[in-house]
């Protein structure tokens, strides 16, 4: 299925939205192993997430983004996380107790802050990663983009009038400067780790980098497609190995020990989230087609509530399992508990997706 959009009516843009889900799969699976191993693609595959959703918004043909008030913005915002938003309700209180037996020192007033921040999705805007990644610990996510929908209108008035790709690439390079200076700055100057944790991850300002490459490349790529400029497929084929060959070595190099800040932050995983969005948005190369299938773009399609759901589910088993075993035995246990995850998280954000998404009204 192909979706073309005519970016407010001055150039068009077609792109395989099945490809762009199946990234979306693949960006899953990263977190989930990496929740559930310790290891995964995880710092990647978040950015893949806020750089697809300002390249998909901004090709998004339906909406008059130049035209938006603030209070559209907001209204817009609301639509989009509210379908979500009871499955965050629940899985909240469902991890209260997960979160009382993690604390070493339990607090009523501490419980009490991080219940009342994630009821009103406010946890990504307190400086702590204690707050921000609380109870259920991913919802910062919903948070976060959250707040990008609703700046993402003036964000792209920026840009979008900009028809010159030359501009648009060094504009992008500079976005990955900057948030790379901010993890320089972060670094250098914060010395508490829940504060350096929470403006490297779940800081909007930090992921608002993200969005506007997200933004930059959708506009870069129909001036690109306009001027008829693009490569054959070996080309594309090349370039999509290059890419899941560094992201292997990244992935690497996280599960054997410590790594410079950057291989972890911008601009490494930046510009890595980058380039999967713009060759799955091609599907041109052999790998993009290969992974373009009914498992991944199935990933893709349940993302949303799969991503909220899949926490308590590693959490309890990390939690209540894994500590009381010894190594032979974890292994073993590993390879039982992980398709149990893998199936309790996909059926139970199936029944949500099928049945009760579709209950609720749209505002």
């Amino acid at each position: 299925m192909e979706k073309k959009s005519n970016l407010q009516n001055e150039y068009s843009l077609t792109v395989d939205v099945k490809a762009l889900q199946a990234l979306r799969g693949l960006a899953f699976v990263g977190i989930f192993l990496g929740h559930f191993y310790y290891f995964g693609w995880t710092p990647i595959s978040v950015s893949v997430f806020f750089v697809l959703s300002g390249f998909l918004l901004t090709i998004n043909e339906s909406r008059r983004y130049e035209e938006y008030t603030l209070k559209d913005s907001f209204r817009e915002a609301r639509r989009r996380i509210f379908k979500l938003y009871p499955l965050h309700l629940v899985l909240t209180v469902i991890c209260i107790p997960l979160a009382i037996v993690r604390e070493d020192v339990f607090s009523i007033g501490d419980l009490i802050v991080k219940l009342v921040c994630n009821v009103f999705m406010v946890q990504s805007l307190v400086p702590s990663a204690n707050i921000a990644a609380s109870l259920n610990g991913v919802a910062w996510y919903l948070s976060t983009i959250f707040i990008l929908y609703i700046v993402f209108p003036f964000i792209y008035r920026v840009f979008y009038r900009i028809k010159n790709a030359d501009t648009l690439r060094i504009m992008l390079l500079f976005t990955i400067f900057f948030q790379t200076a901010m993890v320089f700055i972060v670094y250098r100057t914060i010395y508490y780790e829940t504060v350096i944790t929470y403006m490297t991850h779940c800081f909007p300002v930090y992921r608002v980098f993200d969005l506007i490459a997200g933004i930059q490349l959708a506009l870069l790529l129909t001036v690109k497609e306009e001027r008829n400029v693009d490569f054959n497929p070996t080309v594309y084929t090349v370039i999509e190995v290059l890419i899941f060959v560094l992201s292997g070595d990244l992935v690497f190099l996280w599960a054997t020990g410590d790594t410079n800040i950057f291989y972890t932050h911008a601009p490494v995983t930046t510009l890595l989230a980058i380039l999967f969005t713009f060759v799955f948005s091609k599907k041109k190369g052999v790998l993009t087609k290969l992974l373009t299938n009914k498992v991944l773009v199935f990933l893709g399609d349940r993302s949303g509530s799969a991503f909220l759901i899949h926490f308590p589910i590693v959490v309890y088993i990390n939690t209540f399992i894994f500590p009381h075993l010894t190594r032979l035995r974890r292994t073993i246990i590993h390879g039982v508990c992980l398709p149990v995850a893998v199936v309790s998280t996909l059926v139970l954000s199936y029944l949500y997706d099928t049945k009760i998404k579709p209950k609720l009204k749209r505002k």
